[in-house]
């Protein structure tokens, strides 16, 4: 079990815009390459390579865009990203024709392809879903390739607040899960709410502390004096290692 630091950094807006356009100018310099390499008698297995690595930076555009909004970026990122692979994807295919296309999920509780929820009963999440479409054609045939993206980083938190001695004795438990997996977090804060409904950093508390179970859970505790405070509030923020935001409130249960 791994306890982690107090004073982890923060993460900000301008980094997680340079690693989006990292990662695009990486992976279109990389199917450019593989789309030139193509010989007429590799035709088949090279086709594959170049639908894998479509299918594979169009996932890292996902991460990347979803990394952004969920740090204040703007909603219009992930199609604005996309309209820019789409365009590189049809316009880089050199053996035939490639049409490229994508749609933003519309399904319940996503709107333009997101669904950012951070709500007040121990339950947050930060998800992107787009459908893809990738056709390619050359005098020998046609290929096409339908798949979706899905990138979904959420979390669960819980707490109990017990009354000792005129002290709160206050437990967080955290869940965070990638695509319904449990996942590592990057960063995570704890915040707890006054008597006057203030919040504060619980790291900056001398009692404050917070485990790693290597498995997606995690364990904070920590101690705060009087007032005495029933329904305390207790916020987690949460960055995973994709560097998506999520964060999450609930209400201490008083043991």
């Amino acid at each position: 079990m791994r306890r982690l630091r107090k004073d982890s950094s923060g993460q900000v807006l301008l980094l997680a815009a340079l690693a989006m356009a990292f990662i695009i100018s990486s992976v279109m310099v990389y199917v450019y390459q593989t789309s030139q390499d193509i010989s007429w008698g590799e035709r088949s297995s090279r086709l594959n390579s170049f639908i894998r690595n479509v299918k594979l930076a169009s996932r890292n555009l996902v991460i990347g865009s979803l990394a952004n909004i969920s740090w204040g970026g703007s909603n219009e990122t992930l199609e604005n990203n996309l309209q820019r692979w789409e365009s590189f994807v049809e316009s880089h295919y050199y053996l035939g024709e490639s049409a490229f296309s994508f749609e933003l999920c519309e399904d319940y509780s996503y709107s333009s392809g997101l669904r950012i929820f951070w709500g007040t009963s121990g339950f947050g999440v930060s998800s992107a879903k787009v459908d893809y479409s990738l056709n390619l054609t050359d005098e020998n045939g046609e290929v096409t390739a339908r798949y979706s993206v899905n990138v979904t980083t959420h979390i669960m938190i819980n707490a109990t607040s017990q009354w000792i001695r005129g002290f709160h004795y206050i437990n967080v438990t955290i869940q965070v899960f990638n695509e319904d997996s449990p996942a590592l977090c990057g960063n995570l804060a704890v915040y707890y709410k006054d008597n006057d409904g203030n919040w504060h950093y619980a790291g900056l508390l001398d009692s404050y502390v917070l485990e790693d179970y290597g498995n997606g859970t995690y364990f904070a505790k920590f101690i705060v004096g009087p007032p005495r405070v029933f329904n305390r509030e207790i916020r987690v923020e949460c960055f995973d290692q994709r560097e998506i935001y999520v964060e999450a409130t609930t209400t201490c249960e008083d043991v």
